[in-house]
């Protein structure tokens, strides 16, 4: 068995649902996201473009059921990968502020 401490000042949620996002300050159509995990300061997502590191997002995640409200927050892009199927990237963002 390992003994690794965890070094994250928050515990990850893994989640299976919608996110939905757009650069700040851009206008027109949300594009459309998966969130795989949240934690008190982040989310991880994978989406079907690369996105630029640094950039900021208005993200707005839509969870599967009544349980848990919506999420509307601004995040900043700290990692951009392709993903493990084609056409597909993993994205991590740091939460700057929550709307």
């Amino acid at each position: 068995m390992y003994n690794v401490n965890e070094q994250r000042d928050f515990q990850r949620v893994n989640t299976e649902c919608a996110v939905k996002y757009k650069k700040v300050g851009e206008s027109g159509e949300l594009k459309e996201g998966t969130a795989k995990n949240l934690s008190g300061n982040g989310i991880f997502f994978i989406t079907a473009e690369a996105l630029e590191v640094n950039s900021l997002l208005e993200i707005h995640l839509v969870p599967g059921t009544n349980a848990t409200p919506p999420l509307e927050a601004v995040i900043e892009v700290i990692r951009s990968n392709p993903g493990t199927s084609e056409g597909e990237f993993e994205i991590a963002g740091m939460i700057k502020s929550l709307k």
